[in-house]
């Protein structure tokens, strides 16, 4: 090293390339959005933030933010209860390791092709109506009701991503030494008190990292909502990440694409800012 100075430098060459890489286009964005920009109609203007007043100040961007939060809350609740759940009785029950094999195959799909699949069952003429008619009941709008379209698309993300919970819910459940629960047992804790006191606070390491990375997904979901919907009916389920596509691609308007692009990345900054940081904080405690 003596005799090469130059060295650590050029060792951290690639690294210094890759952050380059990645913040040229982060901060150019930034700049964009803080800008009049319509790919024709000449350079960017300065325009002191007028996009993000317009985010927050029109319905049109009221209501993607408000289904960004509305399908991230839900999709995240229903996942963890589902997937700690059947997580549970796998972990727990005689047909686990059989049940396992079958409840993991949602994950080898590719999220675009899962959703092509509902997309061709949830039509007013397929297989899940016709499932509805033979059972008594009326067909559905699933995908095409303003009321529904929404609601059908949280369904098909909780179908395609619970067992991600179920397998970082085994791995967790997997690591409580049996000695606990049967302390908690010997002591006349039932079930559910077995849960609360024991199951749950050993959980919540593993629980910290799904709420995470499901949190973040889903407030940046674009594959299923668009592959199914495009944003509709009547901008329905147009979330944030579908109306920057529609502004940036349709429209050409970069500015505003990225107004609402920035205020995604800004989300799911603080949901694992905060996450992370009570996180670390019960950890030292």
């Amino acid at each position: 090293m003596k005799n090469k100075p130059h060295l650590p430098y050029l060792l951290a060459l690639p690294g210094i390339a890759i952050l380059v890489a990645m913040l040229y286009p982060f901060l150019t964005g930034a700049w964009w959005s803080f800008n009049s920009y319509r790919l024709n109609r000449g350079e960017p203007e300065f325009n002191w933030g007028q996009n993000f007043v317009s985010l927050f100040s029109t319905g049109e961007g009221l209501h993607a933010i408000g289904v960004t939060l509305t399908y991230a809350l839900v999709v995240v609740v229903a996942e963890c209860i589902l997937g700690i759940g059947l997580a549970m009785l796998l972990n727990y029950g005689r047909y686990g390791n059989t049940f396992r094999l079958l409840i993991v195959l949602p994950l080898l799909l590719p999220p675009v092709i899962a959703a092509l699949m509902w997309n061709v069952m949830l039509t007013e003429n397929g297989v899940v109506n016709w499932l509805l008619e033979s059972l008594g009941g009326q067909r559905l709008l699933w995908l095409s009701g303003p009321d529904s379209a929404l609601w059908s698309v949280i369904l098909i993300d909780i179908w395609i991503f619970t067992p991600f919970v179920i397998l970082l819910g085994q791995a967790g459940l997997k690591s409580i030494p049996a000695e606990l629960r049967e302390a908690s047992a010997v002591d006349g804790a039932g079930p559910i008190r077995n849960f609360i006191s024991v199951t749950l606070p050993m959980l919540m390491p593993i629980l910290v990292v799904i709420i995470t990375f499901r949190g973040i997904d889903s407030l940046k979901m674009f594959d299923i909502i668009y592959t199914t919907t495009q944003g509709g009916p009547v901008d329905a389920t147009t979330n944030l990440h579908v109306l920057a596509y529609l502004d940036g691609i349709r429209n050409l308007n970069f500015g505003m694409a990225m107004a609402s692009l920035i205020v995604l990345w800004l989300l799911c900054y603080l949901i694992s800012f905060f996450l992370l940081k009570a996180r670390r904080k019960e950890a030292m405690a």
